[in-house]
């Protein structure tokens, strides 16, 4: 896939890398406040290092999968509380937990594009693996 500054290398959206726009300067950009999980950076073609940032889409995408292959944690004291015949689980437990289920969780305290990206539509999502 061919790429340049204002696209994902990896999917072809738009990355909204602050850097590469012409608007002005409105704060830091998005990615400064991620962490790029090695292997998503890994599958950056060379060509497109250094050149285009890859979108936020792609990033969730990654650090949802990884966190899907890590055993749930066990629930500890404050991470849920009982309302009627439902248990909820409260911002401190998926925090721990590190991704949004997809469930609409009244405590998710994940962004919505994080909460747009249900498990069984990871990998379908704007291309992104």
């Amino acid at each position: 896939m061919s790429c340049c500054a204002v696209t994902c290398p990896l999917c072809g959206e738009p990355n909204d890398c602050q850097l590469a726009t012409t608007d002005s300067y409105k704060g830091p950009c998005w990615c400064v406040r991620e962490t790029f999980p090695p292997d998503l950076l890994a599958r950056v073609p060379e060509a497109a290092r250094r050149v285009a940032c890859v979108c936020r889409r792609c990033v969730v995408a990654t650090q949802s999968a990884e966190a899907h292959a890590r055993p749930l944690p066990r629930p500890q004291a404050g991470d849920f509380y009982i309302e009627g015949e439902h248990v909820v689980f409260t911002a401190q437990y998926h925090r721990r937990r590190g991704y949004c289920c997809g469930s609409g969780c009244r405590h998710c305290p994940f962004d919505p594009l994080e909460r747009g990206i249900a498990p069984a539509s990871i990998s379908q999502k704007a291309n992104c693996p």
